[in-house]
């Protein structure tokens, strides 16, 4: 019997949608409610694997790892960013995703950050449990522009949620077309004018070796000093030091991050002590629905793959190497 390994459900959230039982006639499954500390835990944890699940990029699987793991066939994964795909696919082990089991979930986390910025809620919620009572005005959502920077999946779900605040959407992505913008309710505008005229922008930018760095100091710059900032993209898209510095400048009026970064946070982060934000621990994902749609997904993953028809496969190349030309055990 193959041996199938949970590397990390923290939240328990994969064991309580009973999923992973569909499972257990044809495997012997192991679940871990906690990440490896380091890389001899985990290389212990998945020794002799025929399959690993990583649940949206907790546990890292780097070359190293990989390369140590000989009976290691398929990763199961919700996200794969912290799998090193180019090692998996030489390696001959197959990578599948879970594409849109949380668009939804992040989509109105977007709109959880955008009132809670427009409205100051976080801040007239601290002062009233601190027995102050502190009103200030915020702005509403109606007649205002909001920019999204990256119309992929998520971006589009954004898109068609915000008619409904009345808000008015321009777009800009770098394979972005008017057609495309048109079919999620945008208008497509250059890169320099939806930072110009954004009221709100909001970073959907897929992470690569273009978008690493792209919001930038200069790029803030062109933004309006009334505007707000919603990141809920990768780590490493949106200069942390440059937000911090344009909210304590003044030339920006709020910004609210999903931190998508290291698990704990890095306590150094400049954002953490930028004022007028919003911060959330990389959550936006984080929904009961979203957790049943990716243990369903991730089970008829794996189940496809031990069938012999592998599905949402990310590195296909794999599936031509030797370690997958022998039969499964």
């Amino acid at each position: 019997m193959i041996k199938i390994i949970v590397c990390d459900d923290v939240d328990g959230a994969f064991q309580k949608s009973g999923e992973l039982s569909r499972l257990e006639t044809s495997a012997q499954v192991a679940i871990h409610s906690q990440v490896a500390s380091n890389h001899d835990e985990l290389l212990e944890r998945l020794k002799g694997a025929t399959v690993a699940v990583a649940i949206r990029d907790r546990t890292v699987l780097d070359r190293q790892i990989l390369a140590s793991l000989p009976q290691l066939r398929l990763i199961a994964s919700t996200g794969p960013h912290r799998i090193d795909i180019r090692a998996a696919t030489e390696l001959g082990i197959v990578v599948a995703g879970a594409p849109g089991t949380s668009t939804a979930s992040v989509a109105e986390h977007v709109f959880g950050m955008i009132l809670a910025l427009a409205r100051r809620i976080p801040r007239s919620d601290h002062a009233l449990r601190e027995r102050r009572w502190e009103t200030s005005a915020g702005i509403e959502l109606e007649g205002k522009t909001l920019g999204i920077l990256g119309l992929g999946r998520t971006g589009s779900a954004v898109a068609r949620r915000a008619p409904a605040f009345g808000l008015r959407v321009i777009a800009w992505g770098p394979t972005l077309s008017p057609e495309r913008a048109a079919a999620s309710g945008a208008r497509m505008v250059s890169e320099e004018e939806l930072f110009h005229a954004s009221d709100i922008l909001s970073i959907h930018l897929r992470r690569s070796d273009l978008s690493k760095g792209f919001v930038n100091a200069e790029r803030l710059a062109w933004m309006k000093p009334t505007a707000f900032l919603i990141d809920i993209s990768w780590e490493g898209i949106v200069d942390h030091h440059a937000v911090a510095a344009a909210l304590r400048d003044g030339k920006l009026a709020g910004a609210a991050l999903d931190l998508c970064g290291t698990d704990p946070v890095e306590m150094n982060d400049p954002i953490l002590d930028a004022p007028n934000t919003v911060l959330t621990p990389h959550v936006a994902w984080q929904t009961v629905e979203s957790y049943k749609r990716s243990a369903r997904l991730v089970t008829d993953n794996i189940l496809a793959y031990l069938n012999g028809s592998p599905t949402n496969v990310v590195n296909s190349d794999a599936l031509k190497t030797p370690r997958q030309s022998s039969r499964v055990p």
